[in-house]
């Protein structure tokens, strides 16, 4: 084998999370050797790996569209079988929990086509207000899930503390001004 494919076997095998030892010995190298290319290649590895993570999501319908599209394939087949059940054959509570839990499950991959305030490059209070009031409308709207609700409540949170740091310190240098000039 030539140096450099046994480099990209090394590579592909360090991916799939093979040992120093197991590639020392089926690519004929040493331990050190191992040691140095993984510092060397360190992130061709880490590209691979991703790369595979990302065909293992793609193969078992792990985006998510397609759990989204699943769940409601799903829920929709139990809305059918709600509607078209004998009552006295189907036990309605057993359908009926699973509508909840899938209805509920679907709600969950839910995240609103509603796009965040976009701040302009003068931040004032009141332009932090107008976020916060567009968060909650999103909110009442159900645009948002509570996880994206809170996150960016959080960074509204931070701007309008680092606003309020910066007005107090400024009013400061200035009361500091002041009581400079008459001493």
């Amino acid at each position: 084998m030539k140096p450099q494919e046994t480099k990209t076997e090394f590579i592909r095998l360090r991916a799939e999370g093979r040992s120093y030892s197991y590639i020392a010995d089926k690519l004929h190298i040493s331990k050190s050797t191992c040691s140095s290319w993984e510092a060397e290649l360190k992130e061709a590895i880490a590209e691979l790996r991703q790369e595979q993570l990302n065909e293992l999501y793609s193969s078992y319908a792990m985006t998510k569209e397609a759990r989204i599209k699943k769940l409601g394939d799903t829920l929709e087949s139990i809305n059918t079988a709600l509607d078209g059940a004998d009552l006295s054959e189907i036990p309605p509570e057993k359908l009926l929990d699973f509508k909840l839990k899938y209805t509920e499950a679907l709600k969950g991959e839910y995240t609103g086509s509603g796009t965040p305030y976009q701040f302009t490059d003068r931040l004032d209070p009141k332009e932090i207000v107008t976020a916060l009031g567009d968060l909650l409308n999103r909110i009442r709207a159900g645009e948002v899930t509570a996880e994206q609700a809170n996150r960016e409540s959080t960074v509204i949170a931070n701007l309008l503390k680092a606003y309020d740091t910066v007005e107090v310190k400024a009013k400061l240098d200035a009361l500091e001004a002041i009581i400079g000039g008459r001493a």
